[in-house]
């Protein structure tokens, strides 16, 4: 038997399902042949010699088994040894079973047959590539291996083409263009960077007018030492989940929209009392002026417009946090001043407040309070703790909120606090759960809390409640904004 009819006889083996990898050397121990890798990379191992194979898998006293085993079987005898490697993508070690066994063709040349199976069967041991593989093929997602130039080596859909054309020998270029090619290079530069980790990012492609594929591609860099480096792809179509996601996130606003006009709608009354109570003012002093008619002196004049000024402020004001509060635009955010928005938000509170016996206090600590944030949401929050404030005081001898504006080096932090006396541990476990409340039906949705925190963390923020103060302690940290 010559030594192409031994690799035409091996081939028709199923090596990789007894978890065997099986290979035959010349006598310079260079590949002639060697059973299916994981991503087809078998033809690239002929002529490589088996020791640049082990290079970066075995340590210089492993290589030296490895030689004595190959020596041995080039004097005719079998070489048998246990060999410890290290799994070329995870770097565990896995204990192998070596064997070199002679063989001379019909053409008298020497010829070395060799088997290697690691000691324990699992999906860590390379020569599991069989299993691997069927798992790959069989999956919906895309399996795909790039070189370094970017060129197509392994495809897992066997029926991958292009215009006609199979994948494999394609760069990604003839594939991908604009937007969706600039990402795939980005995706691998930081691939590069980060050898071994997963490198994942988004694709949208669109497929009409009206509708649009999206894919999670995740990429990986790796160094398979002789054979090159390699760029590891697995792209799963996400779509329908995109979708689910983006609905959830519009029933999200639609609840988030529905909170904040429920809470204007429980103060519209009070609010109504606080305009009519300046508008009063007003038309009063207006009477005063028209029953004076020209006896009515210069001072007395001034006097009269001043006070109808102050009312028109006051109107104006009480007219200007409802605007914030009331605007849809989540996506519009701005530099803004942190203590202006708590200001806003302590007026429009106390426009809906029946209860006079209540003291806020605010104080300011901060030494810069610039953030970025959309300030109709922020007060949202504000408004919403001064509320859970409100409710959970109710009855106390002593009734007061205190909000304190701090900052540290990064960060603008708020907090609120009141003069109850905390939470209860098992609650506060649970009150940043979506429709946990502890409120009756006709005061509670179980809402507010967890879309807050929702805002907060949009923002790059945190909402916590501080378990530790003696008293009930909510705290908002936002980033700070700097002036160019």
């Amino acid at each position: 038997m010559n030594t192409q009819q031994l690799i035409n006889l091996l081939k028709l083996g199923s090596f990789e399902e007894q978890n065997v990898r099986v290979a035959v050397f010349d006598e310079e121990a260079r590949f002639l042949y060697v059973s299916t890798t994981l991503f087809g990379f078998a033809e690239d191992y002929i002529g490589m010699s088996v020791y640049d194979y082990y290079k970066g898998h075995l340590s210089e006293s492993e290589v030296e088994k490895v030689r004595n085993a190959f020596a041995k079987a080039l004097r005719g005898e079998v070489g048998r040894e246990e060999i410890v490697l290290t799994n070329r993508l995870n770097r565990d070690s896995i204990t192998w079973d070596v064997e070199f066994n002679p063989f001379v063709d019909d053409e008298g040349n020497k010829r070395v047959l060799s088997q290697i199976k690691p000691r324990e069967v699992n999906l860590t041991t390379s020569s599991t590539n069989f299993f691997i593989r069927e798992m790959v093929e069989q999956s919906s997602d895309v399996f795909t291996v790039f070189d370094k130039d970017y060129n197509f080596v392994y495809v897992s859909k066997v029926d991958a083409t292009w215009n006609d054309r199979p994948l494999v020998g394609q760069n990604i270029k003839d594939v991908v263009s604009g937007t969706n090619l600039k990402k795939f290079y980005q995706r691998a530069e930081l691939a590069k960077k980060s050898v071994g980790e997963i490198i994942t990012d988004t694709v949208f492609i669109e497929i009409d007018e009206d509708e649009e594929s999206v894919f999670e591609c995740s990429m990986e860099y790796h160094d398979f030492n002789q054979l090159g480096h390699f760029f590891l792809d697995r792209t799963a179509d996400v779509t329908d989940k995109f979708r689910r996601n983006r609905e959830i996130d519009s029933q999200k606003a639609t609840i988030d929209k529905m909170s904040k006009w429920t809470a204007l709608g429980q103060m519209a009354a009070n609010i109504a009392h606080e305009v009519n109570n300046p508008l009063a003012i007003i038309e009063l002093q207006v009477q005063a002026i028209e029953r004076r008619g020209e006896s009515i002196t210069s001072e007395q004049l001034l006097d009269k417009i001043r006070s109808i000024g102050e009312q028109k402020n006051r109107i104006a004001n009480i007219v200007s946090s409802l605007n914030i509060y009331s605007q849809d635009d989540r996506s519009m955010r701005e530099m803004t001043s942190l203590s202006s928005i708590i200001h806003d938000s302590i007026a429009l509170f106390k426009t809906g407040l029946v209860d006079e016996s209540l003291r806020i206090v605010f104080s300011n600590d901060a030494d810069s309070d610039l953030v970025t944030i959309n300030s109709s949401e922020v007060i949202q929050v504000l408004i919403n703790l001064f509320n859970n404030s409100h409710d959970a005081i109710a009855g106390l001898k002593e009734q007061w909120i205190e909000i304190n504006l701090l900052d540290d080096r990064d960060h603008v932090i708020v907090e609120v606090l009141d003069s109850g006396q905390g939470i209860e541990e098992e609650v506060a476990q649970k009150i940043f759960n979506r429709f946990y409340t502890t409120k009756s039906k006709e005061k509670g949705t179980g809402l507010g809390l967890n879309i807050s925190r929702e805002i907060i963390m949009d923002h790059g923020g945190t909402l916590t409640f501080d378990s530790d103060s003696e008293y009930t302690t909510f705290m908002i940290t936002l980033p700070k904004s700097e002036l160019l």
